[in-house]
């Protein structure tokens, strides 16, 4: 375990070679600690030992037990100081005794070599670590193994980020108001990328340093890193442009200024430094940073992102404290009933539960001939001073000790281990009916990530956009799946559980469903795994992980899991999942080919026609008509600038076409930066500009048109507005509704009366003809007729 003579003095003799340039990093620690050559940040992993060890299962029965700085307190194949123990076959094999903690290029990992695996090879145990802030659910992951005698995970650890002297930051939080606090905690999981557009990259973080890894040696406490990828001296490839700072609002407007250590060129009395300009996109679906520019040293960057979005998703809420986003849409899909003491509650989550329920009622109280209203729907999510959700429905019927409508509140809860899950009434006195909800869905440290960093360390792959809250996916068979197992259906989400769907009986939480169709319906459904294991890179391949399924028909004592590789094809679009393989009946593979996981592309702009081409989709467009229509666009002369640069951004729907112009203003000269910023979506929307303090034009334009490029098929439209005609039939009626509601005239009663007998005794001579008679009740039974109750003549009704 520790470094010999010879080693020590590589070591020294490398940490020398920093003076005259470092191509690279390759270093052998001192038992758990290593010191870094370029910033000689010693590193000190002993924290890592565990006297229970760490445990890894790998899918079947098998799995790794292991230790680090130590060995395991148990024995492995009878012998004890083991270091790290395979247990496959009911057999245990030894992965090694003792490891050597190495760092190559920013990322650490423990080797270990152990006894004979065959003729040629040995045992060889890898664990690998990742610099990481947060707490999470699942610290280690299982990397997939070339070979039987070759085995490595992903350890997720606090201590592989590089040490700091700074304070750890108290709070991530910018208030707007008195009433509106935004905490950007959440966009702190992953080294966010810019594209400086000229062969440069910026790693960015936000309130935590940029997290050391592969390719991502930054200097401690940096926020802005710029990683120049032409610099082969790795001492100088990493540059701060800004230490960690607090974000802070300034009129209105969210942004946060990191200034670094290296003095700016034009003057040395300053520092180079970085401003962040957080802006809300609600549709964003991937948070994204954008370099705009640089002017006096200075360095500009815009970051679009829902999370200071002043308005959330319906349903959703933002634990101030964490920045974790609490999401219940999958809960509102379907109606819950609880009973206590002899009463019976149905309640919705951000819906109505309707019948027996009023449509507009969140909760009611059931009786044998009536129900009570216990407060009007709504689906604003709110957060408690502990930061858990809840519900609140006001505004329900009388309550008659009271003389005050009656209201809900509707508690979440985290179902930790042991918990049933389920509504429970905790209180139905004074006219408030108080339930508590215990879900996983608010488990903070449960919900998986969905992001990990390519192998290049260049850039996030998020699988965001395929999650789904509405519905599921439903997966491909491929040709070589066999048997039964070709003819059952696959219900999938993507790193989350499934959406609840009437008729789909899985076990609660499962995020991949097998089910035999039956006269149209799901039957004999079992669990393919939960969403327990985050995102990882295996290979050039994004990989989830589900496990802890139902048992497998096969063999009793393993559980049915699933994995589901993704990979780049820029044409499918978002893809659909397709099962490749069922493997000892027991394990599911599924590959899905999609474009969320493509980098964006580099697409080709013709000055001479004013258009765009995707050489990957193989895809044009002319942006000629838009400039005309934009004056700003036009004014600048946008179709015949100097340099334009222009990226297929797959993941977030998005083509975006980069230039910049000089524009005259009283005399002077000036540098605009223009983004030209084209989304795929349902509807045609005139472009809209935005022009702020950074020197910056974005122009924005939704298009259906642009969706072939980026391999997408376009959204539906909107529901179309109402026509003029339409607006008149919509004053009748609301004018014949207001004569109804002053009254109904003797008259008009009288005449009410005989029409209604007139159509009963039309209907009765028709039903005497058989031909008629099948007519009129094709009418009555067709399925798609639409009935609406209305209550518009009566005044309301509480019922006590």
């Amino acid at each position: 375990m520790f470094c010999n003579f010879l080693t020590k003095f590589f070591c020294i003799l490398l940490a020398l070679h920093v003076c005259h340039g470092l191509d690279k990093v390759e270093v052998t620690g001192e038992g758990c600690k290593l010191t870094e050559p370029i910033y000689n940040s010693t590193f000190d992993l002993s924290g890592l030992q565990s006297d229970l060890s760490h445990q890894v299962q790998l899918g079947r029965k098998d799995s790794i037990e292991f230790n680090l700085c130590g060995a395991m307190s148990k024995a492995c194949d009878n012998s004890s100081g083991v270091g790290a123990c395979l247990t496959a076959g009911g057999k245990e094999k030894i992965l090694g005794r003792e490891h050597t903690l190495k760092l190559s290029n920013g990322r650490f990992h423990f080797e270990f070599s152990g006894d004979k695996c065959s003729d040629t090879k040995n045992f060889t145990f890898s664990v690998i670590l990742q610099c990481d802030f947060t707490s999470v659910k699942d610290m280690i992951s299982v990397q997939k193994s070339t070979d039987k005698c070759s085995h490595s995970v992903v350890l997720r650890t606090k201590l592989a980020c590089i040490p700091t002297e700074s304070k750890v930051l108290d709070s991530c939080s910018a208030s707007l108001n008195a009433f509106t606090t935004f905490n950007l905690y959440s966009l702190a999981g992953v080294n966010h990328v810019a594209d400086d557009r000229n062969g440069g990259t910026f790693l960015i973080n936000i309130c935590r340093p940029v997290m050391w890894d592969l390719d991502a040696m930054c200097p401690p406490d940096t926020g802005v890193c710029f990683v120049n990828r032409s610099e082969t001296d790795l001492t100088k490839r990493f540059v701060s442009m800004g230490a960690v700072e607090k974000p802070s609002v300034e009129e209105g407007v969210i942004s946060v200024k990191m200034t670094g250590t290296e003095a700016c060129p034009e003057d040395a009395t300053r520092k180079i430094s970085s401003v962040i300009t957080f802006e809300c996109e609600k549709s964003s679906r991937v948070d994204e940073v954008e370099f705009i520019g640089f002017r006096d040293c200075e360095y500009k960057f815009v970051w679009s992102t829902a999370a200071v979005c002043e308005t959330l998703e319906p349903c959703t809420a933002v634990d101030p404290k964490t920045g974790f986003k609490y999401d219940l849409r999958p809960l509102s899909k379907k109606p819950f009933n609880v009973t206590h003491d002899n009463h019976t509650y149905a309640f919705g989550i951000c819906a109505s539960p309707r019948a027996p329920c009023l449509e507009s009622s969140g909760a009611c109280e059931i009786f044998a001939a009536e129900t009570r209203g216990l407060g009007l729907v709504n689906d604003k999510l709110l957060v408690n001073q502990t930061g858990a959700p809840y519900l609140k429905y006001e505004g329900g019927g009388l309550c008659q000790s009271t003389k005050q409508p009656w209201y809900s509140v509707i508690e979440f809860v985290c179902a930790e281990q042991g918990m049933q899950q389920g509504p429970k009434v905790i209180e139905n006195t004074d006219c408030r009916l108080i339930i508590q909800f215990v879900t996983d869905a608010i488990c903070q440290t449960r919900q998986i990530s969905c992001q990990t960093t390519n192998n290049s360390f260049d850039a996030v792959i998020d699988l965001a956009p395929l999650i789904r809250n509405t519905d599921n996916y439903v997966a491909n068979v491929s040709a070589g799946v066999k048997g039964d197992d070709a003819k059952r259906k696959y219900f999938i989400n993507v790193c989350r559980p499934l959406v609840p769907q009437y008729g789909l009986s899985c076990p609660g939480g499962s995020a991949i469903c097998q089910a035999t169709i039956e006269n149209g319906k799901p039957e004999s459904e079992k669990s393919l795994g939960y969403p327990d294991v985050s995102l990882t890179m295996v290979g050039a391949r994004a990989q989830l992980k589900y496990l802890r399924g139902s048992p497998c028909p096969a063999d009793k004592d393993t559980e049915l899991s699933s994995v589901i590789d993704f990979y780049c094809d820029a044409k499918s679009g978002r893809g659909n999942p397709v099962l490749k393989s069922v493997t000892h009946d027991c394990l599911y593979e599924f590959e899905w080919a999609t474009n969320v996981v493509c980098p964006a592309f580099k697409c080709e702009f013709s000055k001479k026609h004013c258009s765009i081409h995707n050489e990957q989709t193989d895809s044009d467009f002319d942006l000629s008509d838009l400039v005309k229509s934009n004056a700003k666009l036009d004014k600048l002369k946008f179709c015949e600038l100097d340099k334009y640069e222009v990226m297929a951004d797959y993941a977030q729907g998005s083509v975006k076409v980069f230039t910049s112009a000089k524009e005259k203003s009283d005399n002077s000269e000036k540098t605009v930066n223009i983004e030209l910023r084209l989304n795929c979506n349902g509807d045609e929307k005139n472009s809209s500009s935005k022009d702020n303090t950074l020197g910056r034009l974005l122009v924005t334009y939704e298009t259906p048109s642009i969706c072939s490029m980026l391999g997408l098929d376009p959204p539906p439209a909107s529901p179309s507005v109402t026509t003029p005609d339409e607006d008149k039939d919509k004053d009748k009626k609301d004018g014949d509704k207001k004569e109804a509601e002053g009254g109904v005239s003797a008259v008009g009663t009288v005449f009410i009366v005989l029409a209604i007998l007139g159509s009963i005794g039309g209907i009765g001579f028709a039903l005497k003809d058989p031909e008629r008679r099948a007519k009129v009740l094709s009418l009555i039974r067709r399925k798609d007729t639409n009935v609406t109750y209305s209550r518009d003549f009566y005044e309301p009704h509480y019922s006590i």
